[in-house]
This record gives structure tokens, C-alpha cells and sequence, in this order.
């Protein structure tokens, strides 16, 4: 169990920067100041990840609103449940476009007929028979597999990305570059806009975001043998896993805008040609990464909807289990068949939920729980874990999420 779960806390990261990986080039922020910004706020994240699994051990408790209840009160677990319900049915919807769109470029690649090439169809007919069965199974472990095969596919989906933006194919004059429509042409140039920034934020906060499992995560993961601290082995973990969707995600952003500048693509992909057939295999290793996503993200939106109505003990009973699961992938995917505006959907969600989930609801837990360890004295075993600069140090990434919910969350809201 150690090891299947461990490989699932380190491609956790990577597995939910796919939702906003196509998003990424089409913010149209400088390349240096973004990646910057993303490497700094992948590793804020890491660090609120890791803080949900501490301060639930703190507190005895295994998930986000557990915690809450006991330090805020059960009345006010109805923010965390509606704040974490609504990240997840817009991650869940974003996730079924991209893998409408993706499978979709696949057929259309392949020679399949219009009906099958739809991108409706591969929701419908993928929401079936792949995402159905991996959301009713209750193991987090057993998905160590697809966090594998997700992962390769997108570490190969940025080596590609890096081959394109080099190899010129895609340049005026490249073997490419003729067979995009006039509109899809790579353009750079032209006035940056400094609200760009609030947007690209934005995307990375959706991208970053696994925090809803990171108690389950933590209370599966077996105690190391050799006596030492089970947080240390998580945050090692914790660390790898998002410093890989760091890495990748300046690697991915650098690509998609160094190739196609300012007419990069919400679902970046969709800017290569049909013809590129690396593009396709790319295409199949990012829908094989969403598709593994999925069910860490539904899991989420699960408990969150039981939770919401009251009925959150029932989730134990195989009858709640399934009807819920199947209620839910139906309402969702089936507002994907719909929706079709992903970098305007992911923007907004990350920037209203995403930034509470990330930034404010871990740094209000451990404040609140700071408070009551440090009034136990000195003498108590936990106050060194709660020293002053940290306290600091989560006071202003409270302020920070606060900022990046109200600013970001107005600029996204002008895409609809």
C-alpha cells in the first residue's frame, strides 16, 4: 500500500496540472515572469498540500471538513463542503472536455467517420465504459497504475512540445505551418495585457490542485519501518510529486507560447496539426492522464455532494455509493456536452475555489490550530510546530488567496 499510494501522491500533481496544461501558452503572459510565477506558487502549494495531512493529524481527523468541524464549528463545514463541491464539478467538467476534444482529434487523425470524430461522443461513449468503472472503485491505491501511465504521457507530451517550438515546423515556411488555417497561424507581438497575470494564475491554481485528497492520502500511507516521522516521508513525496508538474508545466508553457505566441489555444494540443503525427501521440498521453485524473477528482466531488446534503455515513453502502457516482458522472459530463470553454472554465474555478482550497482554507486550519496549541504552554510536545514565522508565513498566504480570488475571479468572469 506504501508504494501504490506513494506513486499516487507524486503524480497527483502532475495528473492535475493537466487541467490547466492546455491553458498554460494561451494566458499570453511573458515567458520568464510566468514561469517564475508558476515555479514559486507550485511550491506554495506543495506546502498547503502537505499542511491539510499536519494539522488533520494534529487534530485527529482524516479529511478537510472533519477538520474544520472541530475547529470551526459542524455549522460552518457548509463553506469547505460547497467550496470543495464546486471545484470539483468544474474540474470534472473540464476534465470530460478535454477528453472529448482530445479523443476526438484522434478519430478525426485516424479516419473515423464524423459521428465517431464528434467530441460528444467519446464523452459519452468514454464516460461509459472507462470513467464509470474507475470512479466506483474505492481504493485510491489501485489507480498507482494510471498515475504512471498519465504522467508518461504527459512528460512526453512536453518533450514533443519542446521538439515543435525547436525544430521550426510550425515557422513560416514549415512543413507544418501551411496546413493551419489562416486564423490558427502562430502570431506573436503586440501590447502584453498585465491582467493576463490574474488569469494565468488562475489556471495554475486549478492546475495545482489535489488538496481535497491530501488527508486520505496521508492517513493511507504506511508509517516507515525505520521508526522515523510518517509526515517527513509524505512531504517528500509531496515535494516530488509537484515539483514534477512544476518542472513540466514551465516546460509546457514555454513550448506552447515559444510555437504559437498569441493565438495558443485554451486546449493548447489543438493547435498542431492533424497531420503532425506526434501530436496524436501526445494527444492519446494527455487523454490517458485526464483519464486517470478523473477519479482523484471525483472522489472529491463525491463526498463533498453527500456531504453537502446530509448524507455523507451513507457513503459506506454500496446502494448510495453507486447511485451517487452515477448521478454525478451523468450531471457533469453531461454539462461538458455542452460547455465547451475550457480556459474560461478552469480560470474562474481556480480562481474563486482553487485559491480557497489552496491558499485559504489550509491556512486558516493551521491558524486555528496554532492558536489552541501554543494557549496549551510550552510544555505541550506539538508547539514547536508552531513557531511564530509560520504563523506569519500563513497569515499572508490567507491574504494571498483572498487577493487572487477577488481580482482573478473578476478578470476570468469577463471570458463568459
Amino acid at each position: 500500500m506504501t508504494i501504490n499510494l506513494a506513486k499516487n501522491i507524486a503524480g497527483a500533481g502532475v495528473l492535475s496540472l493537466s487541467a490547466g496544461i492546455a491553458s498554460f501558452s494561451g494566458a499570453k503572459v511573458a515567458v520568464l515572469p510566468a514561469t517564475l510565477l508558476l515555479l514559486f506558487l507550485g511550491g506554495v502549494s506543495a506546502y498547503s498540500f502537505s499542511l491539510l495531512a499536519r494539522v488533520g493529524e494534529d487534530n485527529g481527523t482524516g479529511t478537510i471538513r472533519e477538520t474544520w468541524s472541530k475547529l470551526f464549528g459542524e455549522r460552518w463545514t457548509l463553506i469547505p463542503d460547497a467550496t470543495i463541491l464546486f471545484e470539483c464539478m468544474c474540474a470534472a467538467t473540464s476534465f470530460a472536455i478535454i477528453i472529448g476534444e482530445t479523443f476526438s482529434s484522434v478519430a478525426t487523425l485516424c479516419g473515423a467517420s464524423a459521428a465517431l470524430a464528434a467530441p460528444n461522443a467519446w464523452i459519452v461513449l468514454l464516460s461509459l465504459f472507462v470513467l464509470l468503472p474507475l470512479c466506483l472503485l474505492r481504493d485510491l491505491g489501485s489507480l498507482a497504475f494510471g498515475s504512471i501511465l498519465g504522467t508518461s504521457g504527459t512528460i512526453f507530451t512536453a518533450g514533443f512540445m519542446v521538439l515543435r517550438a525547436l525544430d521550426g515546423t510550425y515557422a513560416p515556411g514549415g512543413r507544418f505551418f501551411g496546413t493551419l488555417a489562416a486564423a490558427s497561424q502562430p502570431k506573436f507581438g503586440g501590447p502584453a495585457n498585465p491582467l493576463n497575470v490574474c488569469i494565468l494564475v488562475s489556471l495554475l491554481a486549478t492546475a495545482f490542485l489535489a488538496h481535497f485528497n491530501a488527508p486520505a492520502m496521508y492517513s493511507q500511507l504506511a508509517a516507515p519501518e525505520d521508526g522515523s516521522p510518517k509526515l517527513r516521508r509524505f512531504n517528500r513525496v509531496v515535494a516530488g510529486g509537484f515539483g514534477l508538474a512544476s518542472l513540466l508545466g514551465a516546460v509546457i508553457m514555454t513550448a506552447g507560447f515559444a510555437t504559437f505566441g498569441s493565438v495558443s489555444n485554451g486546449l493548447v494540443l489543438n493547435n498542431y496539426a492533424v497531420a503532425d503525427r506526434l501530436a496524436l501521440i501526445a494527444r492519446v498521453g494527455i487523454g490517458l492522464s485526464i483519464i486517470f485524473s478523473y477519479p482523484l477528482n471525483f472522489v472529491g466531488l463525491r463526498e463533498g455532494a453527500l456531504a453537502l446534503i446530509g448524507k455523507r455515513e451513507q457513503a459506506a453502502r454500496r446502494s448510495w455509493h453507486v447511485l451517487s457516482t452515477v448521478l454525478l458522472l451523468t450531471l457533469m459530463n453531461g454539462l461538458a456536452l455542452v460547455v465547451k470553454d475550457l480556459g474560461a472554465l478552469a480560470a474562474f474555478s481556480g480562481a474563486i475555489a482553487g485559491s480557497a482550497i489552496i491558499y485559504i482554507f489550509p491556512a486558516a486550519m493551521f491558524l486555528k490550530t496554532a492558536a489552541v496549541q501554543r494557549a496549551k504552554g510550552p510544555g505541550v510536545a506539538g508547539a514547536p510546530r508552531y513557531q511564530t514565522r509560520e504563523i506569519v508565513a500563513n497569515w499572508l498566504m490567507a491574504g494571498l488567496g483572498v487577493l487572487l480570488a477577488v481580482v482573478g475571479g473578476a478578470v476570468s468572469a469577463k471570458a463568459f
